[in-house]
């Protein structure tokens, strides 16, 4: 954590004697192997998302609630630079009990809430790196190519309606988001994302639709050897394509088992695109690139997840599969990927669990991510530890 971070939570934590406040965290990281075929290997300790919060609200009478929240990325591996207040989930907002809560701030989106079938610890940095680059791709024990469009979104507002026999709304618009960061491209623009969800006892059934306005383009290109070399920037003229996403998830979910199928179609966004448009992946030429947006990549793709809690031990059992995708209508042969997790938790106490995990993506040879279009296989083994608090 930096120096203003750690000034910011001491000067606040004295507020817990004079309201309602909240000191949340957890704190997870593991060991592992990543292997990736026609490229190298690596051997890597690492910080599986793990963030301190602090959270709040005041009764102000006949329902009415004020809600605030500050969440922060902290790295176990010592990788702090972007360890800054507010890098995750940060809101002020109110709660009318019946009437839903509304909250402006840095925000999930409707789709990001869900996906109840990726149930695995790991670190999510499969990119697309066509030179197999090992950096760019640790974490199949992981549903990182499902979850990915799954994000937060800044300058947000959201509204959630009240529960009502056991069904919820939500409705979000991320305004302006076209920023950068030290990372990479990470272009977020403006999003809109709506929410449906159901649950009666432990079995639940969720949708989203996001859409995303105006995605990045490729807008230039130099001698291209790598995804990296296109110039990627906001589409221009008229003819400006939006990305969008429909996703579905039912199962069940109790203290000891759980079942759960998600399905996601998507047009605009490549199997490595968080924001569309990320992983900068050319559907044209090197004369006239076209990004997933531009091209209207459609992709399908499925994921079916298992767990039973057996004493303090979790077996756990996920597989995915992403279909040949589609570009301006027109299939894309061998464009697809397979995906399958196996790992056990053992909980060593109510707030602390240890893990071991492996899982095993395979890139069909024309997958934009596939090395130097050959059928790709990457695996991930971790070894890893959590406590929440």
């Amino acid at each position: 954590m930096n120096k203003s971070m750690m000034v910011g939570t001491l000067v606040l934590l004295p507020v817990a004697a004079l309201a309602d406040v909240t000191l949340y965290g957890t704190l997870q990281g593991g060991m592992g192997r990543n292997t990736i075929s026609n490229g190298a290997n690596s051997n890597a300790m690492n910080d599986n998302t793990s963030f301190i919060g602090i959270k709040g609200m005041e009764s102000m009478g006949n329902g009415l609630k004020a809600l605030w929240q500050v969440e922060n990325r902290v790295h176990l591996d010592g990788n702090n630079a972007l360890d800054t207040f507010g890098s995750r989930e940060t809101f002020v907002g109110l709660d009318g009990d019946r009437q839903g809560k509304i909250r402006i701030g840095y925000l999930n989106s409707s789709l990001n809430d869900l996906y109840t079938v990726d149930q695995w610890q790991y670190l999510n940095n499969i990119n697309q790196s066509n030179t197999g680059d090992p950096s760019k791709n640790n974490g199949a024990n992981g549903l990182s190519i499902l979850t990915n469009p799954g994000n937060r979104l800044k300058n947000t507002i959201r509204y959630d309606t009240a529960e009502f026999e056991g069904f919820k709304a939500s409705l979000a618009y991320g305004f302006g988001e076209n920023k950068s960061n030290t990372q990479g491209i990470n272009y977020a623009s403006d999003i809109f994302s709506l929410g449906f969800n159901y649950h009666f006892g432990p079995y639940f059934a969720n949708y989203a639709f996001q859409r995303e306005a105006n995605p990045l383009g490729l807008t230039a290109a130099t001698p291209a050897t790598t995804p990296q070399s296109y110039s990627a920037g906001a589409q221009s003229g008229s003819n400006a394509q939006s990305a969008n996403i429909h996703y579905a998830e039912f199962g069940y979910k109790d203290d000891q088992l759980l079942l759960a199928l998600g399905y996601q179609v998507a047009i605009g966004y490549d199997w490595t695109d968080a924001f569309s448009g990320d992983s900068k992946g050319n559907f044209g030429s090197s004369a006239a690139p076209r990004s997933a947006a531009q091209a209207r990549v459609k992709t399908r793709q499925a994921a079916l997840s298992a767990a039973y809690h057996t004493g303090p031990w979790v077996p756990k059992i996920s597989y995915a599969k992403g279909w040949d995708q589609s570009t301006n209508g027109a299939h894309r042969s061998n464009s697809g990927y397979q995906q399958y997790i196996l790992g056990v938790d053992y909980h060593l106490s109510k707030r602390t669990r240890t893990g071991l995990s492996y899982g095993r993506l395979n890139f069909d040879q024309n997958a934009l991510a596939a090395v130097n279009q050959h059928k790709t296989t990457l695996t991930s083994t971790a070894l890893t530890l959590r406590h929440s608090f």
